[in-house]
């Protein structure tokens, strides 16, 4: 068998061999709602993004995820979401909030959508 044909062979199996890449979400780390800002159309932040919820992880750390915009193209929330988003904050004392979200332009972490659970 020639060089150029094992080598030919060795890509053709080593191709099949690798996993594919997973674009599934990834899930941000069990917390509280700390905040949530919403921009309308007529703020001069709205084309960066439309709206953020800040969480409150158990270390401490707060960690915002973001939606809509420049930074997280495609990555809308519902009235429905924003509202349930409002309710864990109002609850916040009892209600863990679990992000799950897409990495956006500047790194973002940009909210795709949340698991909410009873403390």
């Amino acid at each position: 068998m020639s060089h150029r044909i094992r080598l030919a062979l060795f890509a053709a199996l080593t191709a099949v061999a690798v996993p594919a890449i997973s674009y599934a979400d990834s899930a941000g780390t069990v917390g509280n709602v700390e905040a949530v800002t919403l921009h309308e159309p007529g703020s001069d932040n709205y084309g960066m993004f439309n709206g953020s919820v800040t969480i409150k992880e158990k270390t401490g750390q707060k960690r915002d995820y973001k939606w809509g915009g420049s930074l997280c193209p495609g990555r809308e929330m519902s009235a429905n979401s924003i509202n349930l988003l409002f309710q864990a904050l109002q609850a916040r004392k009892a209600i863990e909030v679990t992000p799950n979200y897409k990495t956006g332009n500047g790194n973002e972490r940009c909210l795709t959508g949340f698991k909410i659970a009873n403390r």
